[in-house]
């Protein structure tokens, strides 16, 4: 079962209206076009980097050999937490 809508769910109420943070999704798909249908499919509503941009975004420090994998970040770069449970109470804390 996908964990998307209450990824969505959690963005909107915690993010979405909250200028001090940014979700960044890159995609790890093997092509743009299949990242593209399934963020549509799903309706994810924040930035997406795209396979054959993601090497060229810096991200790829953060990868994890696991999908999905989220990392919360500050503007230099540390890591503040990890796993979305860790980055939602994280983004209270903060």
């Amino acid at each position: 079962m996908s964990t998307a809508p209450q990824l969505v769910k959690s963005f909107n109420k915690k993010i979405a209206t909250n200028n001090k943070f940014e979700l960044i999704h890159v995609s790890l798909d093997r092509s743009s076009q299949a990242a593209l249908a399934w963020a549509k499919q799903e309706k994810f509503p924040w930035v997406h980097v795209l396979p054959d941009k993601s090497a060229d975004s810096g991200l790829l420090k953060y990868y994890k050999s696991f999908v999905p994998h989220y990392v919360l970040i500050d503007s230099g770069g540390k890591i503040l937490a990890e796993g979305s449970p860790a980055i939602f109470d994280m983004l209270d804390e903060l």
